[in-house]
């Protein structure tokens, strides 16, 4: 059976694609409804005008070699392949598409047909993707550096290979947390009072945690969980931690009399033995230097009632308040 002319022209018009036909001067005689919605022209606007006004102005002068060279041997194929070809809307914006090409020949002459497929989205999920492929190796350097450095420092001293590897270990695991919680976060950043209570949870009735709801920036994160994993560490072997009575103080603020606000941690211990200075700096101590040197300042005291450490830092450089959720 064949379909009448009218059943034809419903198919072309209702087409998800826009179609355009042309004529040996490269003149549009044929647009459907699609073609109309994806330029902003009326219809009347199009009829009989070059195509080339669908080109953007600085592609022009190619456009008309491609129709010459296309002209001379004309037949089926995409146009502009290996290249990202754009179109040019009423209004002057620009979109990417895709193009394919058929010779047509009638009794009015040669025609030749375009499919037009208009590729923003598309292009918008592989520049996505591209960004998303870029900061994934970032994450992948950043993260084999610390591995290194980590794995250097705690393999190397005095320390048998048994104790060295429990150290490792130890300090992969407290990254591993972080890296956790910014997934959860979808890589925004992770909080900080979970960070904190993901590293003493085996002493969670002697550590309290007392301060504002603090999202640790992504690139900050796994600096504060290394530092506040030395630091539990070394409570757990001669601080505080080490004693049966021992407690431990964490506190964070953000002082905002002060411009930039500031973020201010403390940590304070008390109830352990009597607190001896270290006579040497170990990459415990490096870490908690090393990873507030780059955001701010901070001072450890060792009082012999108990060693206190106190960190303060631009909050831009930190992380940002989390809002609290409306009430329901």
């Amino acid at each position: 059976m064949r379909l009448s002319q009218d059943a034809v022209e419903m198919f072309l018009e209702s087409a998800p694609n826009g179609l355009l036909v042309v004529d040996a001067e490269a003149r549009i005689v044929f647009l459907n409804e699609c073609v109309e919605r994806m330029f902003g022209y009326g219809r009347h606007e199009l009829l009989g005008r070059p195509v080339e006004m669908l080109v953007p102005e600085r592609f022009r002068g190619q456009h008309e070699e491609f129709w010459r060279v296309f002209s001379a041997a004309p037949c089926e194929r995409p146009m502009g392949a290996g290249r990202d070809l754009c179109a040019r809307r009423r209004d002057g914006s620009e979109f990417p598409v895709e193009i394919g090409l058929k010779p047509l020949h009638s009794a009015a002459g040669n025609l030749v047909l375009a499919v037009l497929v208009d590729i923003s989205e598309r292009k918008r999920i592989e520049e996505r993707q591209r960004l998303l492929i870029g900061e994934l190796n970032h994450r992948i350097q950043n993260l084999f550096a610390v591995i290194q450095s980590v794995a250097l420092h705690s393999l190397s001293g005095d320390r048998s290979v048994i104790a060295a590897r429990e150290v490792f270990i130890d300090r992969l695991q407290s990254l591993g947390r972080a890296y956790t919680l910014m997934t959860e976060q979808q890589w925004r950043g992770a909080p900080l009072r979970q960070i904190l209570a993901a590293e003493i949870s085996a002493f969670a009735d002697r550590v309290s945690l007392d301060g504002v709801d603090l999202m640790v920036r992504q690139n900050a994160a796994q600096s504060f969980a290394l530092l506040l994993h030395e630091l539990t560490t070394n409570a757990v072997k001669y601080g505080a931690l080490s004693a049966s009575q021992g407690r431990i103080d964490v506190r964070w603020r953000i002082d905002r009399e002060r411009q930039p606000p500031q973020f201010v941690l403390s940590w304070e211990e008390a109830g352990g033995p009597v607190v001896v200075p270290p006579t040497r700096s170990g990459y415990g101590r490096k870490i908690i230097e090393d990873t507030i040197r780059r955001i701010g300042k901070h001072k450890i005291d060792y009082a012999p009632t108990g060693l206190t450490y106190r960190m303060e830092a631009p909050l831009e450089k930190v992380g940002w308040l989390i809002e609290p959720k409306p009430a329901s």
